[in-house]
């Protein structure tokens, strides 16, 4: 609509709506301080209880048995890459061993195991002494962030809501559950993926229990012909009567004798009310596949031997806990080895036990490498007399002390 008065035209219109310059999503509620719309980290707490807590702490329990440790990265004469352990005392490996004065490394990263599988996003916070070097790292609630990028289009500050506290991300380090959903800036959690199952599991206990607690719902009605009138004293007393001839353990099979006319009425419950072992199983099983823990781990031993039991076990260490150690060394050798300088690298201990096998290989090859001597001392025994042990046995070789060849064992030739 135009208006002209003389030289001034006024112009009105509808007002366009702008759409804001930050506006993300949660579930499907939209919410300015939430990160992304295929997450909701609070309701997924919400149902850490049951069969999801026990699976998490399966998951974060063994992670948190992870050891990290920083290497140097060199070059030897040759020029072929060489790696050497930082020494015991290393600020980094002061810093591995104790993140800060209330954690241990393992709290660490149970926790930031927890925050992954509950909100896809666990985020620690590095603390600076006044030389801005890192002395500690505090994990932070991964609830309500965003990520404000810079020029390059790469993180350049957190600011975490609602308390609106920005901060560098260079004093960050993130940890991220990968997804297509949500990256590359955010992870998305494993329990958003499996809360209808999680819902389902606690409500199936919550009804199991007002089950077993009766729900109101008595055992058996005593009926007398229609027309019979009872007094509220009258029934107080046939049920208390009643109870006390027949309630208890030490009352089960006796007589019960009826006024004439009476009759007993017992209320059960069908079939389908009752097999709560088999649908809890279910859903516990969906829940525990979803984690990708084995059942031995939950404590169940259905179908459980000892085989298949380790079997099972070594697969969830290989597949879970290596591969999240991994994660980890990997992003805390980006932010923060490089802290420290740029030839470290950080790396964790290898948790997966070796097989009989290889076990059985190496210790063939220790042998080797060891004089009859020095192996009759690991086992306590002295040198053979004569300087007879000071030989080497390899496969069916024998060899002297300077390594020359004497003859084949069991050829009878004596070193």
């Amino acid at each position: 609509m135009e208006f002209a008065f003389g030289k001034i035209n006024i112009s009105i219109g509808k007002k366009q709506r702008q759409a804001p310059i930050m506006e993300v999503a949660s579930g499907m509620q939209l919410a300015p301080w939430v990160f992304n719309r295929f997450d909701n980290p609070r309701e997924n707490i919400a149902f850490i209880r049951e069969t999801v807590s026990a699976a998490m702490h399966a998951r974060s329990e063994a992670i948190g048995k992870g050891r990290f440790h920083g290497y140097e990265l060199l070059v030897d004469k040759t020029g072929n890459p060489l790696k050497r352990i930082l020494p015991h005392q290393h600020p980094l490996e002061r810093l591995l061993r104790s993140p800060n004065p209330l954690f241990d490394l393992s709290d660490m990263l149970e926790l930031s195991s927890q925050w992954l599988d509950a909100t896809g996003n666990a985020i620690l916070l590095k603390v600076r002494n006044g030389f801005g070097e890192v002395t500690e790292l505090w994990p932070i609630p991964a609830l309500s962030f965003f990520i404000e990028k810079g020029a390059d289009q790469l993180p350049a500050y957190y600011t975490f809501f609602p308390t609106n506290a920005k901060i560098p991300a260079s004093d960050i380090i993130h940890f991220k559950r990968s997804d297509i959903r949500t990256a590359p800036f955010y992870g998305h959690a494993l329990l958003s993926d499996i809360l209808d199952t999680a819902k389902t599991d606690s409500a199936l206990r919550l009804y199991q229990q007002r089950f077993f607690d009766n729900d109101s719902v008595p055992r058996a009605v005593l009926k007398f012909p229609q027309g019979t009138i009872l007094t509220q004293e009258q029934m107080n007393d046939i049920r208390s009567k009643w109870e006390e001839k027949y309630q208890g353990a030490a009352n089960v099979s006796k007589l019960a004798i009826l006024p004439d006319g009476g009759d007993l009425a017992a209320i059960s419950a069908g079939a389908k009310e009752i097999d709560f072992a088999k649908s809890r199983a279910m859903l516990r099983d969906a829940i525990r596949e979803a984690f990708r823990v084995p059942k031995i781990a939950l404590g169940d031993t259905d179908n459980v031997n000892f085989s298949n039991a380790e079997t099972s076990y070594n697969v969830f260490l290989r597949d879970v806990v290596d591969y999240a150690l991994t994660k980890f060394s990997g992003a805390l050798t980006k932010q923060l080895a490089s802290e420290f300088s740029s030839t470290i690298s950080i790396e964790h201990e290898n948790l997966i036990p070796e097989s009989e096998e290889k076990i059985q290989s190496r210790l063939q090859e220790l042998k080797q490498s060891l004089s009859i001597d020095e192996q009759r001392a690991m086992l306590g025994l002295p040198p053979l007399p004569g300087g007879r042990g000071n030989v080497f046995v390899v496969g069916n070789v024998i060899y002297d002390g300077g390594w020359k060849r004497l003859g084949a064992a069991g050829s009878g030739v004596d070193g």
